[in-house]
């Protein structure tokens, strides 16, 4: 990841004004809220991360998207000083890791759970009361649907995987028959 470490210090700076003023929460709702605006405004991204416009356009543009937004004065200074160091560029990254660190604080872990059609609700509660049980913290599912997997599904818990899929069943099936 380009800037994992610049973006690293520059989540946990976030992380910890967001603590000190006991808005962690919020902050990083803000933030997200803002990454959203940035992401979805392809003329106000070229603005922000322009080399050839002023700091003082870039701060005038934040302003402007800011104007009705109702951000804390921590998020919009953070905001500013991303557009000082021209890093703005980092917000993305920034985010990934700022959002990391404050669920990781809260105890809660991110499962990606690919499977080859939708959970239903109860599917989801169980899969989660068995992972809480396992992990220890609380569970949030991002379910992916992937025709592929064919049956069973593949789940990710950090950097561990796994892989209960029909489809890894048949290779390693396949691998056992063609060794003999």
């Amino acid at each position: 990841m380009i800037g994992g470490g610049l973006a690293r210090r520059y989540a946990r700076a976030l992380l910890d004004i967001g603590r000190e003023e006991q808005q962690l929460r919020r902050v990083l709702s803000e933030t997200e809220e803002f990454g959203k605006v940035l992401e979805g405004s392809p003329e106000l991204r070229e603005v922000m991360e322009a080399d050839d416009i002023s700091r003082r356009d870039k701060h005038a543009a934040l302003d402007g998207a800011l104007s009705k937004a109702g951000f804390l004065p921590t998020t919009k200074s953070f905001l500013s000083l991303l557009i000082e160091k021209g890093r703005m560029n980092i917000l993305p990254q920034i985010l990934v890791e700022f959002r990391r660190m404050v669920e990781e604080i809260e105890g809660i872990e991110r499962v990606e759970v690919t499977v080859p059609i939708a959970l239903s609700g109860t599917q989801k509660d169980l899969l989660r009361t068995v992972l809480e049980r396992r992990t220890g913290k609380k569970v949030v599912l991002e379910e992916t649907v992937d025709p592929a997997v064919l049956g069973g599904m593949v789940v990710r818990v950090g950097s561990t995987v796994y892989d209960g899929s029909v489809r890894t069943q048949i290779r390693q099936i396949r691998q056992n028959l063609q060794k003999g």
